[in-house]
């Protein structure tokens, strides 16, 4: 096996010399040395044949360094990612709870003091929320469904907080009006995620959530008397003829394109 050590030293000629690249020469030479001795094992008897069939399989030594390399980098990349976000929620809850204590104690008023631990665990639960779907989005459609349940947990545990806030410390009138904007949000950020994680069925989401988006907006324009009860509740009907017309013009253009295909097979037979 002189052949293929002297292939191996030449090849590491030109890496660096550390306690990374001593460990993959190391791997190495023990995965040629057994694969020697599977090709010896399996009849080759010439010693120049199994080095160069070797030396073939390791054409670019170098560059097998170099993925093994980035592999390792992304492995520590992501290892010292998860303590980075584990001592950032321990710093988080620990700045939540001298906030609560400061201000409990300055202002003496803990009948209201309660709402920060409270809201800073439900920030925190939105943030947590919103880095999975970040992450689960760029896996395979197959997370998708379970991104669009932690959206939805994102865009509620962050309405209940706004709501507190609102209830508690404003005394805000309709403060339950936030949650109707709570849902309509939800129904936007839901549609747009579809739209971006390219959904096959986006088009069935947006649809189904062109009716009750309606009755959020009527419920919330008429309570803040932009438009009266009476007749602002056309808006329901009206967006239930929304619906209905876009259906009938995407089946309008489904039967189109059908018939194009159709045209086209019918054109390339006859040819």
């Amino acid at each position: 096996m002189k052949k293929l050590m002297d292939y191996i030293d030449t090849a590491f000629s030109d890496l660096p010399d550390n306690k990374q690249v001593y460990k993959f020469r190391r791997k190495l030479i023990e995965s040629v040395t057994d694969r020697a001795n599977e090709l010896s094992h399996a009849g080759l008897t010439d010693e120049n044949v199994i080095d160069d069939l070797i030396i073939s399989e390791h054409s670019d030594i170098k560059a097998e360094y170099e993925q093994i390399e980035a592999e390792i980098t992304a492995h520590k990349r992501k290892k010292n990612a998860v303590k980075l976000r584990i001592a950032g929620s321990v710093f988080y809850f620990i700045a939540v709870a001298v906030i609560f204590l400061a201000v409990g104690f300055i202002s003496k008023d803990w009948g209201k003091v309660w709402i920060f631990p409270v809201n800073g665990f439900l920030i925190y639960v939105a943030y947590m929320s919103i880095s999975a779907v970040i992450s689960l989005s760029s896996k395979r459609s197959l997370f998708h469904p379970i991104s669009r349940i932690l959206l939805a947990v994102s865009v509620f545990s962050f309405t209940f907080a706004v709501f507190l806030i609102s209830l508690a410390l404003f005394h805000r009138p309709h403060s339950w009006l936030i949650f109707i904007y709570g849902v309509l949000a939800f129904f936007i950020t839901d549609g747009i995620y579809a739209e971006i994680a390219t959904e096959r069925f986006a088009i069935y989401f947006h649809l189904l959530y062109i009716v009750p988006s309606a009755a959020m907006l009527y419920i919330i324009l008429s309570v803040h008397r932009v438009i009266h009860w009476h007749p602002g509740w056309i808006m329901i009907p009206a967006s239930v003829l929304i619906v209905v017309l876009v259906i009938i013009i995407r089946l309008i253009i489904h039967s189109k394109d059908n018939s194009k295909e159709m045209e086209d097979d019918s054109e390339w037979n006859e040819d």
